[in-house]
């Protein structure tokens, strides 16, 4: 079953190949072949091997490095090297000299094949001259676990290894693919992917002819409205961490899917998983240090300026600029509260990463079920000017959660302008007020209802803010109505929604019963009872104002005992 390079250019995927030199090393004997997508292949060599290269994986490296993998290709004897010339390649031309040098001196041929030409179609013959279908599987397994762990250690600090992962598999299976995250945002692809995804009704589940620890989904999918041509499409999701699934989209909009593609997304998804881990645990690590820094900054624990720029440098924010303090929270109007943690942790990071997405050059942290945004403040924006802006943005926000779910509603508390990071934690303070009394002034099933509430727009409810206890609010609430809240425990709740109802309807009793899906009738009985029980004079503006603040002040008070 032996095999030379003249005799694999008998192949008819080779009919189109050039050979550009080293045709000395004709009568080679291959003993299999492989892919160079990442630099450091070159140590998983073994010898013999045809290598197969578009020169992707030597495309930032220098003359000096280039020079270095060769003299370790030469010691390893491999038996030919097939080219493709693309255009994303520096200095490729002094390259392809190089590589033609290098084949008369060590006697290796160098073809060329056009660059349309996948490599999977390329390998496959040789491997099948080569080895039975099962080692030719196992052999392609090795070729494609080998790029992306060479990738893996030649990865660098500065490099995007995860977009570099995806780059070498679209390479290898001649298809776009996409990264999102467990909330279906796009984070990654190569050109001609999809940046949006749907899992389809019709979707089924898809088997590897090898025992996978993925789960992989196939389903038919419509590029553009504009084209009418259906396209397969592989979805395979995992979990990097606790609760965070990720999914890789394969659209098969290029190539048809070969029975070997399957191998080479294994490995690259292993790669992207190990890649993922390794990030996120590096990220948390640095978000939990950043956010020790963030809350004893917002909870005014750092007294002394020298203390402070140390902690001001591991943020990367100016000391001494403007800031503000916006606070974000969800709310479930088709339940109120989250029943599960593992719905409350989906929301939230559903909520992060729409704030994420919204903003630029913020510091962002998770406070339980809230989510705290430092914002630097330009002090050449106009108020007015900022104002539009931010609700602008919180209506992105919205409807990115609205995209995921139609119940969650955002809610946020903004806090005054500050200057300098000393004084964040005043700004946090009337945030946290802020979205407190979204809470109190905003019905939980309100049709309209405010976003964003500015600290600064709470009038006479600041002086409330800062009352500690509820027997000190309890003071703000008029006698008459004290009455009330201290009537019959089986009625009182109704009275005093009925009251509410009422003023809030500009004591209209038709709006105020059709409010409440009662009679007429019952609405006039209601109010009738209430001013007997309070004497409350209904055409006394002063004691009806008085009365309404009064409210606000009990649903504070129920607010602050939750």
């Amino acid at each position: 079953m032996g095999l030379n390079v003249e005799e694999m250019l008998n192949i008819d995927i080779f009919s189109g190949a050039k050979l550009l030199g080293g045709a000395a090393g004709l009568g080679n004997e291959i003993k299999g072949a492989t892919i160079i997508e990442a630099p450091d292949i070159v140590k998983f060599i073994s010898g013999g091997e045809v290598l197969l290269t578009r020169f992707y994986a030597f495309q930032f490296c220098t003359a000096e490095e280039f020079d270095s993998y060769f003299q370790e290709l030469a010691q390893k004897k491999v038996s030919a090297i097939v080219i493709k010339r693309g255009n994303d390649v520096e200095h490729i031309e002094e390259k392809v000299k190089y590589i033609l040098d290098f084949a008369e001196k060590y006697a290796v041929p160098v073809l060329e094949v056009a660059f349309e030409l996948s490599f999977r179609e390329i390998l496959r013959p040789i491997l099948e001259r080569l080895f039975n279908e099962e080692v030719r599987r196992l052999k392609y397994f090795k070729t494609t676990h080998d790029n992306f762990t060479a990738l893996a250690f030649s990865r660098g600090s500065g490099e995007d290894s995860i977009q570099k992962i995806l780059d070498v598999l679209e390479k290898l299976i001649d298809n776009p693919v996409a990264l999102f995250n467990q909330n279906m945002d796009y984070l990654a692809g190569t050109e001609g992917c999809k940046t949006e995804m749907a899992i389809s009704d019709r979707a089924k589940e898809y088997q590897p002819k090898f025992y996978s620890n993925y789960t992989y989904l196939k389903q038919k999918v419509i590029l553009t409205k504009e084209a009418c041509d259906e396209y397969e499409q592989f979805i395979v999701k995992w979990r990097v961490m606790y609760n965070r699934r990720v999914y890789l989209v394969i659209t098969a909009s290029v190539s048809p899917f070969g029975d070997m593609d399957d191998i080479a997304i294994e490995n690259g998804v292993t790669a992207l998983k190990q890649e993922m881990f390794r990030q996120h645990s590096v990220e948390e690590l640095e978000e939990k240090f950043q956010n020790d820094i963030i809350t004893q900054i917002l909870n005014g624990n750092i007294h002394t300026r020298k203390e402070l720029e140390r902690e001001v440098k591991q943020l990367g924010i100016p000391l001494d600029a403007n800031y503000r303090v916006l606070l974000f929270k969800l709310w479930n109007e088709g339940a109120g509260t989250f029943e599960k943690l593992n719905e409350q942790f989906k929301f939230d990071s559903i909520l992060r990463d729409a704030v994420v997405n919204e903003f630029e050059d913020v510091r962002v942290r998770n406070d339980v079920d809230q989510v705290i945004v430092i914002q630097q403040i330009s002090q050449e924006q106009k108020q007015e000017d900022y104002r539009k802006e931010l609700k602008n943005t919180v209506e992105k926000i919205q409807k990115r959660i609205c995209q995921k779910n139609k119940n969650l509603k955002v809610r946020a508390g903004v806090g005054k302008e500050v200057e300098g990071v000393l004084k964040l934690s005043d700004s946090f303070k009337e945030a946290r007020d802020s979205l407190e009394f979204i809470n109190i002034f905003e019905k939980p099933n309100a049709e309209q209802s405010h976003h964003i509430v500015f600290f600064s727009d709470m009038g006479i409810f600041k002086l409330l803010c800062k009352a500690d206890n509820p027997e000190e609010l309890y003071e703000y609430i008029p006698e008459s109505l004290q009455k009330l809240l201290h009537y019959k425990k089986q009625q009182r709740q109704e009275l005093i929604l009925t009251l509410n109802t009422y003023l809030d309807r500009n004591q209209n009793l038709t709006k105020t019963a059709q409010e409440l899906f009662i009679h007429y009738k019952t609405a006039a009985y209601r109010i009738d009872r209430i001013v007997k029980i309070t004497g409350i004079d209904m055409n006394n503006a002063s004691e009806v104002l008085a009365v309404r603040i009064g409210l606000i002040v009990y649903r504070m008070i129920e607010n602050m005992k939750k």
